[in-house]
């Protein structure tokens, strides 16, 4: 478990807003690239949800039963970060890292193909992104040259399937 310290540390960096109905997680300060935002703080599972993060083959993050909403926002902000198909964080096992320089409210997002192998509820993306892949399906929708341009994101799990080195899982 984080200390108060290191915990408060991570909430001054980023918080979720709440713009046009839907919640987003933002920065709350500059924040340069190749840093350590913060942890996904959670129990392990392994049933994955829409809410998930899926950190191994069988593995998932997910908040415990009967949080209140502001332990969530306090505690678990990280539910609240979106898919982009040009995302400014990687995760690498629970630790979101910054990939590029990002600006005071800036929303935080990650590319979901880099950790999910399939997505318990796929969706049409509105990234808005020049390099938008329309349906994100998880790793195993993806071509293969899409697996190969996510490479330097995929989580470690993903980039031993894509090299071979595990088999990959059956569909759900």
């Amino acid at each position: 478990m984080l200390s108060n310290r290191h915990h408060f540390a991570e909430l001054a960096r980023a918080g979720v807003v709440r713009t046009a109905g839907a919640y987003k997680l933002v920065a709350a300060e500059s924040v340069p690239a190749n840093v350590p935002l913060f942890s996904l703080e959670g129990e392990l599972t392994s049933v994955p949800t829409r809410y998930t993060v899926q950190i191994d083959e069988s593995a998932h993050i997910d908040m415990p039963d009967g949080c209140r909403f502001e332990e969530v926002l306090d505690r678990f902000f990280w539910r609240f970060m979106n898919h982009s198909c040009e995302p400014n964080t990687v995760i690498r096992d629970r630790e979101v890292i910054s990939l590029t320089p990002i600006e005071p409210w800036q929303e935080i997002t990650f590319h979901y193909a880099t950790t999910e192998y399939s997505m318990v509820e796929p969706f049409e993306c509105r990234c808005g992104s020049s390099r938008c892949e329309g349906l994100v399906g998880g790793y195993q929708s993806l071509s293969a040259a899409g697996r190969e341009r996510l490479r330097p994101l995929l989580s470690n799990y993903l980039l031993s399937i894509l090299d071979g080195e595990t088999q990959a899982p059956q569909c759900r």
